[in-house]
């Protein structure tokens, strides 16, 4: 009776052990038997839409496959319009120094007039207007990328510029003065120590 119990154990062990050789195969991609091992299963009555649905499974693989290809198609496409916008935002952003550093130098033209004709009451108003674009511009440099701050501050009246850089947070200051040209740098921050 061992004997016999053995021997069904055996079996069993081989049978096992070469299913078990057949799935690692099959799972590492050296043999595909889901084709083969379905169509058979169905043979067995009751199972025959077993190898249907496997192949309604590779074909909604398929699917799966083409949707994520669009999905990325069109991450890439709202990435692409994320950097024109961000491109266009730093184009109106230097527009709008521009036309601020427009404005100063007209509001200085404006100053050295009215200094000559009306004296020192219109010195003072024009001095409180010229703080408050002072601190609009220190403002719009602290929001913009240190490179295109540091091009932004070279077009500037150096006076300005030396305002400006006052008012700006320490940190912020230094990283735009780190993209200016050593000699202007230097100057730049002579001129704010000394202030």
């Amino acid at each position: 009776m061992f004997r016999y119990i053995a021997g069904i154990l055996t079996a069993f062990l081989f049978f096992g052990s070469v299913f078990g050789f057949l799935y690692i195969l099959d799972q590492y991609d050296y043999v595909d038997l889901k084709p083969g091992v379905l169509m058979r299963l169905s043979m067995i009555p009751g199972w025959e839409e077993v190898y249907e649905a496997y192949q309604l499974g590779l074909e909604d693989m398929g699917l799966l496959q083409e949707r994520k290809e669009a999905l990325a198609a069109k991450e890439e496409a709202l990435a692409s319009e994320a950097e024109k916008l961000e491109a266009e935002r730093q184009s109106l952003i230097e527009q709008l120094v521009a036309l601020q550093e427009k404005e100063e130098y007209l509001a200085l033209q404006e100053r050295k007039i009215a200094e000559q004709q009306a004296g020192s009451r219109l010195t003072l108003q024009t001095g409180a207007t010229s703080q408050d674009r002072h601190e609009r511009a220190a403002r719009l440099l602290e929001a913009m990328s240190p490179e295109v701050a540091g091009e932004n501050l070279l077009k500037m009246p150096f006076e300005m510029g030396v305002a400006v850089l006052s008012l700006i947070e320490p940190r912020k200051a230094s990283r735009i003065l780190e993209k200016l040209p050593p000699e202007q740098s230097a100057k730049y921050m002579a001129a704010i120590s000394g202030r």
